[in-house]
C-alpha cells in the first residue's frame, strides 16, 4: 500500500504507531532520510496508515492571537538553551502538575531521537537544536498512554511531528500542550554521520559534546563547537562545513522544500523560535543571552503561558516582525523553496565517496566564499578589494 507521495512524506512516523498490524517499519531511503516500508505479508489494508498521514489528512488549524518577544530569568538554564529558553519555562509548569514532556534528545550515537522527561534532569537533553531528522519512535502513543492516564503532556517538536501526533490521537485530549517551533527544514541524518566522522577522529563521541548553538564564549548566535583532539574548537555557520550545507539547503528532505507548516495558520498551541532580528524591533531585550520568538495560538497557549509569565522576561510584539527575517510566511502564497541544483550530486558522493568529497566538490562554492570573505575581513579591506577587483 502506498501511503503517499515521497516528495510529501515528512517522516513523522504517525503512520507506523498508528498502524494496528505492526506493519510499517521505518527505513533510511538512498538520502539518509526516514521513510515508512509497509510490510505486505502483515498489511491488511486497512487504511489507518493514509488516515493518519498528515500530508494526506492535515491537521485543524488555528490563527495566531498574541506573538511575544521572550527570554528565561533563569541565566543558568537560559545559558544551556539555543534561544530565549521556553522550554524550560513550559516544562517546570508542567513538572509541578506532575506530568511529563516529550522532545528530542541526543542518543549515545548522536541520533536525534525523542524521549519523555518527568524532571529537569531529564529534561536537560532536550535543550539546545538539533539540526537533524529526528526518530519519534513510540512517542505519540507513550503520549496517548500518558494523557488517557490523566497526566498533563507538553510534545515538542517539528511542526509536522506535532501534526503526526494529533493525527494518531484522534481528539483533543484537556491535558495536552503541543509546541512546535519555526522550522528550517529537517537535514538528512546520513549527511550528520558522515559529517562526524570527519571530526570525531582522534575524539571519541561520548567525549565530543557537539553542540550547534553554543552561547558560551560568543552568545546567542551561530557558533558550531566540539572537542577536537587538543582543543575546543569554534566554527560559524560559513566556517563549519556541515551547518553551511544546512544553510544552503543542499541536505534538506524533499518535503522540506514545500513544508506546509510555514504560514500564519498553526496547528500547535505554542510556536517558537530564534528571533533573528529582534534588535531592530526591541533593543530593550538582552540578545547576547538568546530571544525567542512565542506565538500563542490556542486558548491552551495562553493559559500555560499565563501561569509561566513571571519566569520570563516577556515584551509583546507582532507576527509580523517576527516573520521578517524567520520561517514564518504571513501571506496566502504558498513560499516554495528552490530546491539547489548540486543536491542530487552531493548526495550522489556524499554516499559513494564520503563527507570530505562531497564538501570539497560541492561546498567550496562562490557563495560560500563571499560569505567567509564577509566574516573574515574588515569593511575597508572589503572595500579595496572590490575596488581593485573592478
Amino acid at each position: 500500500m502506498k501511503i503517499t507521495e515521497r516528495d510529501a512524506c515528512t517522516g513523522c512516523g504517525a503512520c507506523a504507531q498508528a498502524c494496528p498490524f505492526r506493519a510499517i517499519v521505518f527505513r533510511e531511503d538512498e538520502e539518509g532520510f526516514p521513510v515508512p516500508e509497509v510490510q505486505e505479508d502483515k498489511c491488511k489494508n486497512c487504511g489507518m496508515c493514509r488516515k493518519v498521514c498528515p500530508a494526506v489528512n492535515p491537521p485543524q488549524t488555528h490563527a495566531i492571537q498574541k506573538a511575544y518577544a521572550a527570554q528565561l530569568r533563569d541565566r543558568d538554564a537560559l545559558g544551556e538553551s539555543t534561544s530565549g529558553g521556553l522550554l524550560t519555562a513550559f516544562a517546570r509548569e508542567v513538572f509541578r502538575k506532575g506530568g511529563a514532556v516529550y522532545g528530542c534528545v541526543w542518543d549515545e550515537k548522536y541520533t536525534a531521537v525523542f524521549r519523555r522527561a518527568e524532571n529537569e534532569e531529564e529534561l536537560k537533553g532536550m535543550r539546545g537544536s538539533k539540526y537533524v531528522s529526528s526518530w519519534t519512535g513510540n512517542a505519540y502513543k507513550d503520549a496517548e498512554a500518558d494523557l488517557e492516564a490523566g497526566k498533563t503532556v507538553l510534545f515538542t517538536g517539528m511542526p509536522c511531528q506535532v501534526a503526526g501526533l494529533k493525527n494518531v490521537l484522534k481528539k483533543d485530549y484537556p491535558g495536552l500542550i503541543t509546541m512546535a517551533f519555526l522550522c528550517g527544514g529537517a537535514p538528512s541524518p546520513l549527511a550528520f554521520r558522515a559529517y562526524l566522522k570527519t571530526i570525531s577522529g582522534k575524539v571519541p563521541l561520548k567525549e565530543l559534546d557537539f553542540r550547534f548553538r553554543d552561547k558560551r564564549e560568543h552568545g546567542a548566535g551561530v557558533h558550531i563547537t566540539y572537542q577536537g583532539a587538543h582543543k575546543r574548537v569554534c566554527e560559524t555557520y560559513i566556517s563549519n562545513p556541515y551547518y553551511f550545507s544546512f544553510y544552503t539547503k543542499v541536505i534538506l528532505r524533499l518535503s522540506c522544500y514545500h513544508c506546509p507548516y510555514r504560514y500564519r495558520d498553526r496547528q500547535e498551541d505554542i510556536t517558537v523560535g530564534d528571533f533573528w532580528g529582534v534588535e531592530k524591533h526591541h533593543p530593550e531585550m538582552d540578545v547576547r543571552a538568546g530571544v525567542s520568538a512565542l506565538l500563542v495560538n490556542t486558548q491552551k497557549g495562553a493559559d500555560l503561558l499565563g501561569k509561566v509569565r513571571d519566569a520570563l522576561e516577556l515584551t509583546e510584539t507582532r507576527p509580523e516582525d517576527i516573520a521578517g527575517e524567520n520561517n514564518l510566511t504571513l501571506t496566502d502564497e504558498k513560499k516554495i523553496y528552490r530546491i539547489p541544483a548540486i543536491r542530487k550530486g552531493f548526495f550522489e558522493t556524499l554516499k559513494s565517496q564520503g563527507w570530505k568529497a562531497a564538501e570539497h566538490r560541492y561546498l567550496y562554492n562562490p557563495t560560500r566564499f563571499k560569505l567567509w570573505a564577509k566574516e573574515k575581513m574588515p569593511r575597508k579591506m572589503l572595500v579595496l578589494l572590490k575596488k581593485y577587483l573592478r
